[in-house]
């Protein structure tokens, strides 16, 4: 093992860099090829400490010239990919040459025992936001770290690999934080105070101890531990006053900070902190399951206050007893949507993994997860059943018919020689009246309101826009195809411009926000049903449609016609209700409407009166999200079509 690295100039935490002089790290290593074959050939050795059915694909060996440039240490791991990155360069430069078989056993600890997969490192990352509150640019270096000390843990204590060795090569940072990772270690693997902690600065040795009973309790659990292991170092990362020396806007105590790197965590890895590694996953890949995990809501839980850390546990029956954990299979509604994270949660999380770079991308995504569950039976028309097609025999082809309609296998097989007229023939084809009715789904014309009175689907749960991603879901399966349009004030209209399966335009939509004023849009709604008067187009419409409206009271733009103020002509006598130009609207579309309202029953009553052709569903929580599911689901399902629903 080569010596330590010289110390560089004073990071901002006091502590000596680890950024060795230049050239001194490479003087005596060995050369690339004689490292690489090295690094190579330890690989089976470090498979082998995490059990000998272990099996995954040879490491990525890289040169520091072809590094992705935002990854911020000499070794990361992708879960989607499924692959160890190993920069060689800069293990010669720390002089880790002879750590091979650890630094690959801990890169394969990621893959196996924490984070494992992209969902599971999702969830760590959630919690580990949770419990630092507000240092969301440091979430993802300290769910790297916190997966550390696990793996780090199992592969000392149980693989008997020199894990402490890695830290003592790379030498003891001065920062807080980096002072109690490294007691931490001393604790968990028995070792003397000072083996890994520098001796003239101070150790937070209660956090230590608490971690270090942190690491055991929730060894197989990383999930679990995840927010109380944020919620124990966030003290150790407090920011400076922005007017002390040396401290940089946003940075934090221990030298790093939301300023240090951007965001991503990665200047914190290398060692100095205890961190051996970074995460690097490919952009657009998707957690699945994150968005509806019922657990990733629960308050977060100190170490101190841990039973599961303390050992403590109720000594009389008045003593409170911890609340009971939602099971993370739960499947009741309410509680998976009241526990799980919100829009905004979500899509922070995917940020942090660099995953996403749109809250309406992330929007559209969670709202589309938390759907699937409450999809309905949308409805259908059933056409008169489809005549089949039987081949018959074989009639003679004559001068003057399609020349397409010969069958020249049957021609030669009559005559090697063929005469037009005499020798050709062609195939005659019969039908057969069918038996089975062929359903065709309505397609469905869906129209959001996004006023200011409407909540921000991208920054909270609306249940009405929930409602919107059920209904557009539900047609897309069925096979039906979705025209929807987002609309708020005059003029302030988005949406896919026609019909289209298109599933992420269609979400998109449902998920926009305007947040202006309220006018819906009629002439759209005429365009689409009864034809433009002014052009004398047609229909945009091809197929019977199903119309729906979200809203709330807003609704009563729709309507003006009859409840006065139509915005064409003011001074027009009000028109009755089947006589609007919705209900006209309606009629024409063929598949009946529905109007899903945000408000009370009372509303959904009233709004009834004025709009004929459409069933009106009052809907402001989730509890009203199951009961619409199921209304909508009888109404337009067991009734057999639209025509008897209306």
């Amino acid at each position: 093992m080569t010596g330590t690295p010289t110390p560089g100039p004073t990071a901002a935490d006091g502590s000596a860099s680890l950024a060795p002089v230049p050239g001194a790290g490479r003087r005596h290593a060995p050369s690339r090829t004689r490292l690489r074959d090295r690094w190579l050939a330890a690989w089976p050795e470090a498979l082998a400490a995490w059990g000998t059915q272990t099996r995954l694909h040879a490491p990525v060996l890289h040169h520091g010239d072809d590094r992705p440039q935002d990854v911020g240490s000499f070794a990361w791991f992708s879960t989607v990919d499924v692959e160890v990155h190993i920069d060689l360069d800069d293990i010669a430069e720390r002089g880790l040459e002879d750590h091979a078989v650890a630094v690959l056993a801990h890169e394969i600890g990621h893959h196996l025992l924490s984070p494992g997969d992209l969902t599971t490192s999702a969830r760590i990352l959630s919690r580990v936001r949770d419990g630092l509150v507000d240092l969301d640019p440091l979430a993802g270096a300290m769910a790297n770290l916190w997966s550390d000390l696990l793996v780090n843990d199992r592969l000392q204590r149980r693989a008997g690999l020199d894990m402490a060795a890695i830290f003592a090569a790379l030498g003891a940072g001065r920062a807080p934080l980096a002072q109690m990772v490294m007691r931490t270690d001393e604790i968990l693997w028995g070792l003397p105070r000072g083996t890994l902690t520098h001796p003239d600065h101070p150790v937070p040795e209660r956090e230590a101890s608490l971690c270090a009973r942190l690491v055991r309790a929730y060894a197989n659990d990383p999930v679990g531990g995840a927010g109380g292991f944020a919620a124990l170092i966030r003290p150790l990362l407090v920011a400076p006053p922005s007017d002390e020396p040396g401290a940089a806007p946003g940075g934090s105590a221990d030298g790093a900070g939301p300023a240090a790197d951007g965001g991503s965590g990665a200047a914190l890895s290398g060692g100095q902190h205890g961190i051996l590694c970074s995460q690097s996953e490919p952009a657009g890949a998707v957690p699945a399951g994150l968005a509806t995990d019922p657990t990733l809501g629960r308050p977060v839980l100190h170490p101190a206050v841990d039973p599961r850390v303390t050992g403590a546990t109720p000594s009389g029956p008045d003593e409170e007893r911890p609340l009971p954990v939602p099971a993370s299979d739960a499947t009741g509604a309410a509680d998976a949507l009241g526990q799980a994270i919100s829009p905004a949660h979500y899509d922070a999380v995917l940020r942090l993994l660099g995953l996403t770079t749109s809250s309406a991308q992330s929007a559209a995504r969670w709202y589309r997860e938390h759907a699937m569950r409450f999809l309905v039976p949308f409805p259908v028309r059933t056409d008169s059943p489809v005549d089949e097609e039987l081949l018959g025999g074989h009639e003679q082809w004559d001068l003057g018919e399609d020349l397409a309609d010969v069958d020249w296998a049957a021609t030669v097989l009559r005559s090697p020689v063929i005469v037009p007229g005499v020798t050709t023939v062609r195939r005659v084809h019969e039908q057969q009246d069918g038996h089975d009715p062929a359903p065709r789904p309505y397609d469905l014309d869906l129209y959001l309101d996004s006023s200011g009175s409407m909540p921000n689907p991208q920054q909270r749960l609306a249940p009405i826009a929930l409602a919107g991603a059920v209904l557009a879901l539900s047609a897309l399966r069925a096979g039906a195809r979705v025209q929807a349009t987002t609309w708020s004030g005059p003029g302030q209209i988005a949406g896919t411009d026609g019909f289209t399966r298109d599933v992420d335009a269609i979400l998109g939509a449902i998920v926009a926000h305007f947040g202006g004023g309220t006018s819906f849009p009629v002439p759209l709604l005429e365009r689409t049903h009864l034809g433009d008067p002014v052009t004398g187009a047609p229909p945009v419409r091809t197929r019977p449609a199903h119309v729906s409206v979200i809203s709330d009271d807003g609704i009563s733009s729709m309507f003006l016609d009859h409840l006065g103020g139509w915005p064409r002509d003011p001074s027009a006598p009000r028109a009755a209700p089947d006589d609007t130009l919705a209900a006209r609207a309606v009629r024409a579309a063929g598949g009946g409407g529905s109007l899903v309202l945000q408000g009370s029953d009372g509303l959904a009553r009233r709004v009834a009166g004025w709009a004929p052709g459409y069933r009106t569903f009052a809907v402001s929580s989730t509890e009203d999200l199951v009961r619409f599911s199921r209304d909508f689901s009888r109404t337009l399902w067991t009734t057999k079509g639209a025509d008897r629903a209306r």
